[in-house]
């Protein structure tokens, strides 16, 4: 047995920790300005009042960038990078989900040089040596950006592609309640999907490890084991919390372990038809789960288990085959919209969803896989999804 595993962002968690930000600014750079990256859903929602509040008390001069689509893209990476470097930061904040943290953290790697986001898609060239730290402050608990070097962006093309450096990964992670408890329940549920599906990919796909695994399964435990609780009080500090660390190692897994076939499949969705992230990959787990549980069937019913399904009297089999009712009933019970006809696609549109699965960013998803994907498979997945 050979790997190699390794965490750079140092994490923070409980109720209040926020309250530390001026003194790790000052800890971490000489600098005494800081660029906040969030979207105008969060500022509304009153959490980045939170934070100016602390970065005041702490004579840290800061301004504010906000100008975010729902996924990211190169203009607002490139824009946020204009500000960053125009404001000389020496350190840059993102407070919100996927996308504002995303665009935090690559745009602080960009801000170094003059290049475009553009020029560093899928590794083209080698991002410039960091200089500005970087902390994340999640508002969701789903993409696990918090923690990992990879930046999922659309490109001047409008595809879905990525950016990875190790030093993309954040100094440090802020996982804090008091900035989730406001998320409405469609959006917990989705976004906590997108976590649980991290975890469940890189638990059973061909680079998983002992390591991968434990956090993998434990990301399951907590997710599956608080969702329901916080979908029933969103006010629930400790099932938040308990969320957060679920995503954050999730995020931890997929670093290593990286995705599957669900997020080949959740990209191309959210290429073709601007579908956002964390439903794509939820509605692409939910038609794929029983197809991938014979791929490694060891290690879908350990899954199985952390979900908690009910498995005296069954076949290893039976349980793995128990974890994909247990999770299409999370996503019946979250509400999750599985048909994409609303969103303006259908079954004419399976030569174009299957192109883009196969595209070149798409390739490391499919390659991960617990189990070999042929052509026919993904003409078979995209039949299935846009027949609903």
């Amino acid at each position: 047995m050979q790997f190699e595993f390794g965490l750079s962002t140092k994490i923070l968690c409980g109720e209040g920790k926020h309250l530390q930000l001026g003194q790790l600014i000052k800890e971490l750079t000489a600098s005494s300005k800081t660029v906040i990256v969030t979207d105008q859903g969060v500022i509304e929602a009153g959490v980045v009042d939170l934070v100016e509040k602390v970065l005041k008390e702490s004579d840290i001069d800061y301004s504010v960038f906000s100008d975010l689509e729902s996924d990211p893209s190169v203009r607002s990476i490139d824009a946020a990078a204009r500000v960053i470097r125009d404001f000389d930061a020496g350190c840059v904040i993102g407070i919100g989900g996927g996308s504002a943290m995303d665009v935090a953290k690559m745009a602080s790697l960009v801000a170094v040089g003059e290049a475009s986001a553009s020029h560093y898609e899928l590794m083209a060239n080698p991002f410039p040596k960091k200089t500005i730290t970087s902390i994340m402050i999640p508002t969701t608990s789903g993409s696990g950006a918090e923690v990992t070097s990879t930046v999922v962006f659309t490109n001047s093309e409008k595809r879905k592609v990525w950016g990875w450096d190790e030093q993309m990964a954040p100094d440090v992670a802020i996982l804090d309640p008091l900035f989730t408890k406001g998320l409405p329940p469609h959006l917990t549920a989705a976004t906590a999907l997108d976590a649980f599906v991290h975890a469940i990919e890189a638990c059973t796909g061909t680079r998983s490890n002992p390591i991968i695994e434990a956090f993998g399964l434990k990301s399951i435990e907590l997710i599956c084991g608080n969702l329901e609780r916080v979908l029933h009080d969103p006010k629930d500090l400790e099932g938040r919390t308990a969320l957060a660390v679920g995503a954050a190692l999730a995020g931890a897994a997929i670093e290593h372990g990286g995705t599957g076939i669900a997020h080949c499949i959740g990209h191309a969705i959210s290429t073709v038809g601007r579908v956002p992230h964390a439903r794509a990959v939820a509605i692409a787990m939910n038609a794929t789960y029983r197809w991938k549980v014979e791929g490694n069937v060891d290690m879908f019913a350990k899954v199985a288990n952390a979900m908690g399904v009910h498995t005296e009297g069954l076949s290893k089999s039976e349980i793995a085959y128990a974890g994909a009712d247990r999770f299409m009933e999370l996503v019946n019970t979250s509400g999750v919209d599985t048909s994409l006809l609303e969103d303006g696609l259908c079954i004419d549109d399976v030569g174009r969803l299957v192109e883009t699965m196969k595209a070149e960013e798409n390739q490391p998803m499919r390659e991960n896989n617990c189990r070999f994907i042929s052509e026919e498979d993904l003409r078979s997945f995209a039949r299935k999804l846009l027949s609903n």
